[in-house]
């Protein structure tokens, strides 16, 4: 026992207290999800606990050995060696793997693990680069105390330790950490989903998989966008009165934060130039993240559409192509993200342009101007030869975090951009980053409405999701399905020849319901005179979207939501459904509920999910169950 653990073996308990302060920390911010483990979910952490040990014990243990060095020649280089490791081996470990992860689950409602390190280095270049990017430097200042104190504390128990293990032989921390270094390398951590894991492992197992992917380039293959093998398509009709129909998709808008409906509330200058817009019900994406929500509205399929199906069915471009639209793709979007565009480079698009072709990137996750995206748009539209209708999607991008702004347009004040300061001052930064797209696309709209060809147009602007501040207790999107992150504005600008009058009359029926994302694909399909032939699209089954200028169903379909789907798997994922103002959602950590939200508009109180309706809730179990989703 001496010659393995020294004089003293409990002593060598010191070198468990980086690893009792990680699970410290995870106690306190999320203990109810821990007790809602599974027995493996909990064994999982118990292993990534014992991973997290062979981490800090191993070179803390070897390092020990240069603590009682203190007298001869040997003294000043022990300290030079013990400097140089705490600095650059500790400090930067405890930086992130405590203050860091502390930070992070305070902003993402979850840690830094393996798949957003990687991509954090991917878009960033640099961890310091992507800390700044979600954080800014507020962030950095917050996480140095926790990361100096653990560099403290590990330096005291090492030091503490040394005269009673420095003699033992080295065979037992070398063991460790190989075994936990092995752990981590092979994905033996369970990192991802649930995150069964201490913050400390997270990161380091994001930090191993990233090195991985650096000397190997063969990283695990997760769900992701690819390129498509779409179907081929079948015959289609050709309309009589087949008009232009333009989708604008903007990034992150939560519905208040842009007005919809001009007699319901006011629109700084969407009124000046639409004040005949007419609102898409109460829109509702059904999902909270780009990659899903745009794989929706672009195929018209469910979020539990698997990674096949995805990348199979027919985009709105290609159907548009078929029945002899011109079609275009302009977005100030950065396409590299994650391989984004890798999902539109096969879509029977004629004019595809980018952020990298638009230029002057601000940001990689804010893209190239949106007025750029604007005006390459209007060149698109004045270029369509006459009598040959256009299918466009235009893109924005600015309003995704940190939020692009014009220090001359920010009528919200008082403001910040510091995201873990004032919440309200941070909405206020976000409300006016809105503003300044809004204003970006009503100049846009006020002269697309001056051409002749406005007519017969109809334009269709959405958001891909919308932004949380706070309401569950986090920022940001992509890690739930309630309204401030799925409740978007949406609206519809036709010309006086573009829809009938019974049309308008049928879209004006839904008011005050609930739209969906599958219902905007529909309504697009119907625009194009192919809604009557949908049965024989590719996944016609699929494609349960409803025309909104077709009039209300008496009976509400249930619509599937998810923040994962065949094109994305974020950390801890939510499932759920929809039928009208029902709501059912739950995750793999812990059961379905049940929410009415129009009587609890802010979903904080939940039922059992029976009072949503058995057919709802067996609906959403068994979708969500072939994407392997445990039923609770």
């Amino acid at each position: 026992m001496r010659v393995l653990f020294g004089e003293r073996p409990r002593m060598v308990f010191w070198f468990l207290v980086p690893t009792l302060v990680a699970v410290a920390i995870d106690l306190t911010v999320r203990a109810r999800l821990m007790v809602a483990y599974s027995w493996l979910d909990r064994l999982n952490y118990i292993g990534s606990s014992f991973a997290s040990a062979g981490f800090w014990v191993g070179p803390i243990w070897l390092t020990s050995r240069l603590f009682v060095v203190r007298e001869g020649r040997a003294r000043l280089p022990a300290r030079i060696a013990l400097a140089l490791f705490y600095a650059f081996w500790v400090f930067p470990f405890a930086f992130f793997c405590f203050g860091g992860q502390l930070i992070y689950h305070r902003v993402f409602g979850s840690y830094m693990a393996r798949d957003t390190v990687r991509l954090g280095i991917k878009l960033r270049g640099t961890l310091g680069d992507w800390l700044v990017a979600w954080g800014g430097t507020t962030a950095a200042l917050w996480m140095i105390v926790p990361g100096v104190l653990i560099t403290l504390a590990i330096a005291v128990a090492a030091r503490k330790a040394a005269p009673s293990v420095s003699r033992a032989w080295p065979i037992v921390p070398v063991l460790t950490f190989v075994a936990s270094s092995t752990a981590f390398w092979n994905d033996f951590v369970e990192s991802r989903s649930l995150q069964a894991a201490p913050p400390d492992t997270c990161f380091v197992h994001g930090v191993a998989h990233a090195l991985r992917d650096a000397i190997t380039g063969k990283g695990f293959v997760r769900r992701g966008i690819s390129l498509r093998t779409p179907d081929p398509l079948p015959p289609l009709p050709i309309a009589a009165n087949r008009p232009n129909v333009l989708l604008v998709i903007t990034e992150s808008v939560r519905a208040e934060a842009l007005c919809s409906d001009p007699n319901r509330c006011q629109a700084t200058f969407l009124d000046a130039v639409a004040p005949d817009r007419i609102p898409l019900g109460r829109l509702t994406s059904q999902s909270s993240g780009t990659f899903t929500s745009c794989m929706m509205l672009w195929t018209g399929l469910s979020p539990a559409a698997d990674f096949v199906t995805a990348h199979r069915a027919a985009l709105l471009w290609e159907i548009a192509r078929s029945v002899g639209y011109g079609t275009a793709y302009v977005t100030s979007q950065n396409l590299r993200y994650d391989d984004f565009g890798a999902f539109t480079q096969v879509g029977g698009i004629d004019v595809r342009v980018s952020a990298s072709e638009l230029g002057a990137v601000i940001d990689a996750q804010i893209g190239a101007p949106d007025e750029r995206a604007t005006a390459r748009m209007l060149e698109y539209v004045k270029s369509v030869p006459e009598g040959k209708p256009y299918f466009a999607v235009l893109h924005f991008s600015n309003t995704h975090a940190p939020y692009r702004v014009e220090p001359s347009l920010q009528p919200f004040s008082p403001h910040s951009s510091d995201p873990l300061g004032d919440i309200n001052l941070f909405y206020n930064h976000y409300r006016n980053s809105v503003a300044l797209q809004e204003r970006t696309f009503a100049n846009f709209l006020q002269e697309l409405r001056a051409l002749p060809s406005f007519a017969d147009t109809v334009v269709i602007f959405v958001s891909d999701h919308g932004e949380q501040f706070g309401e569950h207790g986090g920022l940001y999107h992509l890690s739930a399905l309630f309204d401030e992150q799925v409740r978007t504005p949406g609206f519809l600008v036709a010309g006086e020849r573009a829809l009938s009058r019974r049309q308008r009359t049928f879209l004006g029926l839904f008011g005050n319901r609930r739209s969906f994302s599958q219902d905007v694909t529909a309504t697009i399909l119907d625009l194009f005179g192919v809604y009557e032939a949908r049965p024989t699209l590719p996944f016609a089954s699929l494609l349960t979207g409803r025309s909104l200028v077709r009039g209300v169903e008496t009976t509400e379909p249930i619509f599937l939501m998810s923040t994962a789907s065949g094109v994305w798997e974020p950390n801890e994922p939510q499932y759920g459904g929809m039928q009208g103002d029902r709501l059912i959602v739950g995750g793999e950590a812990w059961p379905y509920h049940c929410y009415d939200t129009l009587r609890d508009p802010t979903q904080s109180t939940w039922t059992d999910p029976a009072d949503c309706g058995a057919v709802l809730f067996a609906t959403v179990k068994t979708a969500f169950a072939a994407m392997g989703v445990p039923a609770k």
